[in-house]
């Protein structure tokens, strides 16, 4: 499939309808662009996940002192 589109003002432009539907994607998706090794662009598109969305999700695989890392997190900014 080979749409083409369109570079607007600030540099802005449309992902095309057969992608969203072809990708599933929504609002909620980011674009990760990317210069290969042979100087072509690719793009990926992924949903960045929220706290809730991790729950439950990832095992770590040693403990987690969730009170240091709080307060190392809080020292960091």
């Amino acid at each position: 499939m080979v749409v083409v589109t369109s570079i607007y003002d600030k540099f802005q432009t449309v992902i095309p309808s057969e992608i969203r539907k072809e990708f599933n994607l929504d609002k909620s998706y980011k674009i990760e662009w990317k210069i290969n090794d042979d100087g072509k662009v690719e793009l990926e598109f992924f949903k960045e996940l929220s706290l809730d969305d991790m729950v439950g999700k990832y095992t770590a695989n040693e403990a987690i002192n969730s009170v240091d890392l709080k307060h190392d997190f809080k020292n960091k900014s």
